[in-house]
């Protein structure tokens, strides 16, 4: 079986007769060229448009509990249990351009939609009382841009190594100052939810990180390594109540780690398996030069995802990829569809 590798998109090889004519340019498989195409190490002198569209869906229940045990098995007090449902949907528009057969460049602009439920049981100590909220918002979210060199290019001993370098702008509407509203029909007024969704962090940041991706016959391997480095932002207003509460907010920093593998079926179709994972250190708020991490700031999301790319034609693929949260911190499921074509 011939190697997956002697079809790398890196560089065409060509095919010659003993008598030193060339018979034919030997070419990847669109299937290969797909798979280092969303790893971002297929350096093309075209212009690839990639719309997507992303769903997650994610809930959350916290069990609250305030007051003592009788006896070590009556509970005397005040019960809640709060269920949050969140539900985004993301359509965005990445384009990639490569500037020469080491460099690329790329664009990405979102545009997000979210809905969530607000959900609280237990209000006034009744196990039996409910409140209910919804709220969605739809707005512009943060455009990023990007861009890729390749280090060093694959060979029979060493993987295909490219360095990202990126740059994130607040563009989409920001998680402070948003004031908070009670449910209308609760008279306890046990359950309170925000007046609007952010679509956006509110802060610049940039990334770097490293990708490696080797060609091993019937598979393809990846990883890659990466942090986000958060800028501190001055904001006037940064509390859920009523006036004017300013501060300034430092975003916890990411390392994020992937590996995974691909395997090229036949001239068209690739499947994938890979795993994410990205700590999120805590956030800091400073208010009348008192610095304060915030609690709960930090995170860990872990996220296994199965994959499917399908070429229609050389220069235009669909894309699909279901993601599993492995951790608390991640969305529950996330189903992306992506369809990039080359101009």
């Amino acid at each position: 079986m011939t190697s997956l590798g002697a079809f790398s998109p890196l560089a065409l090889a060509q095919v010659s007769s003993d008598s030193g004519e060339v018979v034919r340019e030997a070419r990847p498989s669109q299937s290969v060229e797909n798979v280092f195409r969303e790893e971002h190490a297929l350096f093309s002198d075209r212009l690839t448009i990639e719309p997507g569209i992303n769903y997650s869906y994610s809930d959350r229940s916290q069990l609250a509990l305030r007051g003592f045990l009788a006896l070590d098995a009556i509970f005397l007090g005040e019960i809640n249990l709060d269920t949050v449902e969140s539900h985004i949907t993301t359509f965005d528009i990445n384009t990639r351009y490569g500037l020469t057969d080491r460099l690329e460049v790329g664009l990405n602009v979102p545009f997000v939609y979210r809905s969530t439920t607000y959900q609280s049981v237990g209000a006034d100590t009744s196990a039996s009382r409910a409140s209910e909220l919804a709220v969605d918002d739809a707005d512009l979210g943060d455009i990023s841009a990007s861009l890729s060199y390749r280090l060093l290019p694959e060979t029979t001993e060493r993987p295909d190594l490219v360095l990202n370098l990126g740059v994130t702008a607040p563009t989409g509407t920001d998680p402070y100052g948003i004031s908070l509203r009670k449910d209308p029909n609760d008279d306890g007024g046990n359950l309170s939810i925000p007046t609007e969704l952010p679509t956006g962090n509110g802060v610049w940041a940039v990334n770097a990180g490293v990708s490696a991706l080797k060609t091993l016959d019937p598979a393809i391997v990846f990883a890659n390594l990466g942090y986000t480095y958060n800028f501190e932002e001055s904001f006037d207003d940064i509390s859920a109540t009523t006036g004017k509460d300013p501060g300034d907010v430092k975003l916890g920093d990411s390392i994020r780690a992937g590996f995974g593998t691909a395997f090229a079926l036949n001239e068209r179709l690739s499947l994938s398996l890979s795993y994410s994972h990205e700590h999120v250190r805590k956030s800091k708020i400073t208010q009348g030069g008192v610095t304060n991490k915030v609690i709960g700031s930090d995170a860990n999301v872990g996220v296994f995802s199965i994959g499917g790319t399908y070429a229609l034609n050389d220069s235009t693929s669909i894309v699909t990829s279901l993601g599993i949260g492995l951790t608390d911190a991640a969305s529950d499921i996330s189903l992306t569809f992506r369809m990039p074509f080359q101009l």
